[in-house]
């Protein structure tokens, strides 16, 4: 949670222990489904990234089982490489 400030990130936890990280611009999200997704077969950890009307937004989907230092491996890169609008 180090890549998280309080100053450009929300963080909620939900009644489930979902742990749900987003932008405050909202260009970015990163969930966490210790026990799944609802509605998906095993996923664990979802990125998302809203794109513009330059650049196509992404999503990326690993499951309950990948390990969290390759999730914040990614996440690192993703933030790496973002432009603010």
């Amino acid at each position: 949670m180090d890549l998280f400030s309080a100053e450009d990130f929300h963080l909620v936890v939900d009644d489930r222990a979902d742990v749900h990280v987003s932008s405050k611009d909202g260009r970015f999200y990163l969930g966490w489904f210790p026990l799944g997704r609802p509605g998906t077969n095993g996923e664990g950890w979802k990125i998302a990234v809203t794109g513009t009307d330059k650049v196509r937004g992404y999503s990326l989907s690993f499951d309950t089982e990948t390990p969290a230092e390759i999730v914040a491996a990614a996440v690192a890169r993703v933030l790496e490489t973002s432009r603010r609008v």
